[in-house]
């Protein structure tokens, strides 16, 4: 996203992850390690756990589908129709493995309980099987049927113990917390005896439904005078428009706007604009499409004049929105068209009732969307034991995993000095 018009109009970094105490009511006690039969209990009688390929997995979609509407915690980055064409296209995609928690061997939609995105080995020490979270994706959270939550994550537990040879626990990656599924994870190793540690956790801007403080009104009153004045001189190069493309062919033609605005600013120079991978251009094309169908993906914009001067990519499941992207036209980047466009959203936001939150999918402390939308959601990398009992194989992982996490956001602060350090590395 673009940052406010004092602040250079360069992306932010992102914020390093960052080690947190472990909170007292995460720690769950290591017990003895029960007889093995005992381990099995967690997968009642009938129940089925299976591993499957992404590819394998498109025959199940509208089990998949229906378990979508009745998830604990919506996630539409683990929608068949984002999650199947990023296996495809995006690097990594496949090593991806899904595993699927069924109540009946019979597959019925209804049957579907959970779904989970894995990485076998995951994790900055990668000895971890880590939630699948790729560059174009910022929430792990599983698929979890509300009324059974706890049922499905006792009988993951229990087929990781036997279904991950060699792979000492479970890392739930960029996970609600506090939320439903990460209370939901806790009570399930508690019961089963599974030890669990919170790695680190960040924040990042969301927008909630009733927001008090948001948009202009989270502004000092220079600021917010500061924007109207911008604004009034985007207006002198024409009509301010503020348009919302949802559906069939002006939601394609919206998209092709978005990825060539986006490619003619620094992250095309940069390389890293979704036109300047192939994968990333057949990805969002497929995604669009498909989500395009179902109203869960729509291409904002703000004109000047006819022109878009800001674009921006949401997303959605159920009553949660994913302001995903935003691209801006840095030929006006003094004017501030990003924080024009964002400021257009968070009144749509407001003004929709079927939006309870819309996540800013940013990095921590965002120079722009932090100060317009107040409001905060914590997300953790959680690790959970695969098997029950006291494990030093797990403990050991933990402290490599804390290590290399350390080392590497002390690399990525010592490079971001250097870079500022540079001439003309501030402006």
């Amino acid at each position: 996203m673009p940052a406010m018009p004092m602040l250079p109009h360069r992306p932010a970094a992102p914020t390093a992850a960052r080690d947190v105490a472990v909170p007292a009511a995460w720690e769950v006690p290591e017990r003895p390690r029960p007889p093995a039969q005992a381990a099995a209990r967690g997968l009642p009688a009938g129940w089925l756990v299976e591993r499957l390929a992404a590819g394998e997995v498109a025959r199940h979609r509208e089990a998949w589908l229906d378990l979508m509407g009745r998830a604990l915690e919506p996630n539409v980055f683990l929608d068949p129709d984002f999650a199947l064409p990023a296996a495809q296209h995006l690097g990594g995609g496949r090593a991806v493995a899904l595993v699927l928690i069924w109540t009946d061997a019979a597959r019925r939609p209804s049957d579907l309980i959970g779904l989970h995105a894995l990485v076998p080995r995951g994790g900055a020490a990668r000895l971890l099987a880590a939630s699948w979270l790729h560059d174009l994706s910022t929430l792990g959270a599983p698929l979890l049927d509300a009324a059974r939550a706890e049922a499905a994550l006792r009988a993951l537990l229990a087929w990781a113990a036997g279904g991950l040879p060699g792979v000492p626990g479970l890392l739930f990656r960029a996970l609600p917390e506090p939320g439903p599924t990460a209370s939901a994870l806790r009570a399930a190793a508690a019961a089963g005896g599974h030890a669990v540690a919170l790695i680190d956790a960040q924040e990042r801007a969301v927008l909630r439904r009733g927001a008090a403080r948001a948009g202009l009104a989270a502004l000092s009153p220079k600021s917010a005078k500061e924007l109207r004045r911008q604004r009034r001189r985007l207006a002198e190069r024409g009509t301010l428009t503020y348009a919302s493309a949802r559906e069939g062919r002006s939601l394609g033609e919206a998209l092709e706007h978005f990825l060539a605005l986006e490619a003619s600013g620094w992250k095309g120079t940069a390389g890293t604009a979704l036109l300047a991978r192939p994968g990333e251009t057949a990805f969002v094309r497929t995604a669009s499409r498909l989500l395009g169908r179902r109203g869960l993906w729509r291409v904002d914009s703000l004109s000047a004049g006819g022109e878009p001067v800001a674009m921006a990519l949401l997303l959605r499941a159920r009553d949660t929105d994913f302001l995903w992207k935003i691209a801006y036209r840095e030929s006006a980047a003094r004017l501030s068209p990003g924080v024009q466009l964002a400021l257009q959203i968070t009144e749509a936001q407001l003004g929709d009732g079927a939006v309870a939150l819309t996540d800013s999918c940013a990095v921590p402390r965002h120079p722009m969307i932090d100060r317009l939308w107040r409001d905060r959601l914590r997300v953790a990398d959680i690790a959970v034991a695969t098997r029950p009992g006291a494990s030093r194989g797990f403990r050991a992982v933990l402290v490599a995993e804390r290590g290399l996490r350390r080392l590497r956001a002390g690399l990525k602060r010592a490079l971001a000095a250097w870079r500022a350090a540079r001439p003309g590395g501030g402006d």
